[in-house]
């Protein structure tokens, strides 16, 4: 009998799961598979948190946020931003799409995805043949964009895939958690690239999406480089070194402030250790104290985007915010306690994480029935 796998293929990190349980372990070890996909000189293909290593170091042939240009041409305005915010060598192809120039060869944002979703399968010892697969995708997504996504689980080895709107997964998840009563849904899904939010018809089963909206270049990431913009800046005015000055190094300082502000979740306060960063700093600089006080004032322009969007939603849907029944959170950046006390203050509505909202969509996209 087939298993029916969810997955959530995102644009930072991609998850599975199986029944309604996120798959763990494997050879890498937790949940969260990066979505970073590198060609080393070595020509070894690495996927994941081992690809993600060398993004510092090999930019241009380490691939990450491809999910941004899936479906996307070579003249739109989402590529047009990308080939400004990315290194990577863009080629238009023959269709008039976006692909990657690497040592390895060119690969679409297609070839890059089937990568991950091959990684997903393989480490977790999978048999595509005897699975049913639910992507889900954003509520924006075109038919391009979906049949790209589906292309790219066919070339995983998937056969059987249908694809699912993330916040209607998300919903999913929650079908037996929220109370049948809350009819008007908001999905607030705020992840490392991307914003997304969606207004449900939560009355049916599964869930309608009625409004949505977003910004594909708004995420988690934006307020990791503010905080290396912060260290920066504040190492430089106190100890004269600029840890700017070597783009390697610059990108070590935005992954380490990542990995701060996700310890920030757990505790009042942390410390961004730069001899980690930058060996050759001075000894004085070896670190930056930062608390969630900080975090949140670097933080709050960005969250304060995401309302303006929330606000256009609403409009759309022909509601106010306090017209919401329940809003369910989607996302790592929603792990932010900043983020999810401003996400209530907003909607004056219960914020749902009883799910860890890294792993919801994927969990809720396995809920979903296949039609036979």
């Amino acid at each position: 009998m087939k298993r029916s796998i969810g997955i959530d293929l995102g644009t930072t990190n991609t998850v599975g799961a199986i029944e309604g349980v996120t798959l763990v372990g494997g050879n890498e070890g937790g949940a969260i598979l990066p979505s970073v996909v590198a060609f080393p000189p070595s020509g070894a293909t690495l996927v994941g948190a081992s690809a993600k290593k060398r993004r510092a170091i090999d930019p241009k042939n380490t691939i990450f946020s491809a999910k941004r240009l899936m479906g996307k041409s070579w003249h739109s305005y989402n590529a047009a931003t990308f080939r400004k915010q990315y290194p990577f060598d863009l080629v238009a192809t023959a269709n008039g799409q976006c692909a990657f120039k690497t040592r390895a060869g060119t690969y679409s944002p297609t070839d890059i995805a089937a990568y991950i979703v091959g990684k997903l399968i393989t480490q977790h010892r999978l048999d595509p043949m005897q699975c049913d697969a639910v992507i889900a995708v954003p509520a924006s997504f075109d038919e391009t964009a979906r049949k790209a996504t589906v292309a790219a689980a066919q070339q995983a080895g998937l056969r059987d895939i249908v694809t699912v709107a993330e916040p209607v997964a998300t919903a999913m998840a929650y079908v037996n958690a929220v109370p049948t009563r809350y009819q008007r849904v908001a999905v607030y899904d705020f992840g490392g690239g991307t914003f997304d939010l969606a207004i449900l018809d939560a009355s049916q089963r599964p869930a309608k999406v009625v409004a949505h909206g977003g910004d594909p270049y708004l995420g988690g990431d934006d307020i990791d480089r503010a905080l290396g913009e912060w260290a920066a800046q504040r190492t430089l005015e106190q100890h004269g070194w600029d840890l700017r000055s070597n783009p390697e190094i610059a990108d070590r300082l935005v992954v380490q402030c990542e990995r701060a502000k996700m310890r920030l979740g757990l505790a009042p306060q942390t410390r961004i250790e730069l001899s980690q960063i930058d060996p050759g700093a001075p000894a004085a600089a070896e670190s930056i104290a930062l608390d969630r006080d900080m975090l949140k004032r670097l933080s709050d322009p960005f969250v304060a985007r995401t309302f303006l969007i929330c606000d256009q939603v609403l409009r759309d849907a022909g509601l106010q915010a306090n017209d919401i029944d329940a809003v369910l959170l989607a996302g790592g950046t929603t792990l932010m306690p900043s983020v999810r006390e401003a996400v209530g203050r907003y909607f004056g509505a219960p914020a749902h994480a009883e799910f860890d909202p890294l792993e919801v969509v994927s969990i809720g996209a396995s809920r979903v029935s296949i039609p036979a």
